[in-house]
């Protein structure tokens, strides 16, 4: 059967949406449960999660015993963080705030060995889960998205999209309509966004790329695979957690009789 890592890569190479779900949460239990609920994939965010470096391995095996495959989020455009990532196992890594060309040549460029990148060679744990050939499958396997989330990687898509090596780009949509706008929302679906977010996946597409985006699920995920996003987040632990406890709270307080007035305990 094929692993977490060529099965993504397959999917994704013949056309296919994946749904992914974001992992903010520590501890791996909630990443286990993610899993088993259904995503596709799972990311695990080391830059605005609570998981830190630390917890990395953990969360990857918790990944493992799901049938999702495994990307990081990592924390800046850090070879050593990305390297780390891909070595721990991750079939992926989305990089944020990448706002130039060079900036996605050097992304890629950690990511691919040597000679169509400066990876460093020391893949522990990929080569475990991957197997002896993992160091070439990974040069073709290995997805990397550069994260879209300013007016000046909007300004400059169409050169960052043309990197060699790039698998494709991912809207960091509270990011970018901060940029655009000067106030973050996740609601891409109205107000000056909504442009730049359907050129970023008309253009992603054209060059047979991979357009991927962060939504909190329902309706925001539909409208992006509507675009065109083929990798669509939808929801987060964090975010779903705290929804179903509001819902579910919200329901009793609306249904329950009025307490009765008393001074006793």
């Amino acid at each position: 059967m094929p692993d977490a890592l060529a099965r993504l890569h397959t999917r994704l190479s013949a056309g296919e949406t994946v749904f992914n779900g974001w992992l903010h949460l520590p501890g791996g239990v909630s990443a286990e449960l993610m899993g088993r609920a259904g995503y596709d994939a799972l990311t695990i965010d080391l830059q605005h999660g609570l998981i830190g470096d630390g917890g990395l391995v953990g969360t990857l095996q918790a990944i493992g015993a799901t049938p999702a495959a495994a990307l990081v989020r990592v924390p800046w455009l850090h070879p050593p963080d990305l390297m780390r990532a891909l070595d721990a196992g991750a079939a992926g890594v989305i990089c944020p705030m990448i706002d130039t060309a060079e900036q996605a040549r050097q992304l890629v460029s950690a990511c691919r060995y040597a000679p169509q990148g400066t990876r460093s060679y020391g893949p522990t744990r990929a080569r475990m889960l991957y197997g002896d050939d993992y160091p070439v499958r990974a040069d073709t396997q290995t997805l990397i998205f550069a994260m879209i989330e300013t007016a000046q990687a909007l300004g400059n898509l169409e050169a960052i999209l043309d990197t060699p090596g790039l698998s494709g780009v991912y809207v960091g949509p509270a990011d970018l309509s901060l940029s655009l706008s000067g106030a973050a929302t996740l609601d891409f679906s109205t107000g000056e966004i909504t442009d730049a977010v359907a050129r970023i996946a008309a253009q992603t597409a054209q060059r047979g790329l991979i357009p991927g985006i962060f939504t909190q699920g329902g309706e925001l995920a539909r409208l992006a695979t509507s675009l065109g996003y083929r990798f669509v987040t939808a929801g987060s632990d964090f975010a779903l957690l705290g929804g179903a406890a509001r819902a579910v709270l919200d329901d009793l307080r609306a249904k329950a009789p009025p307490r009765p007035s008393t001074t006793s305990y």
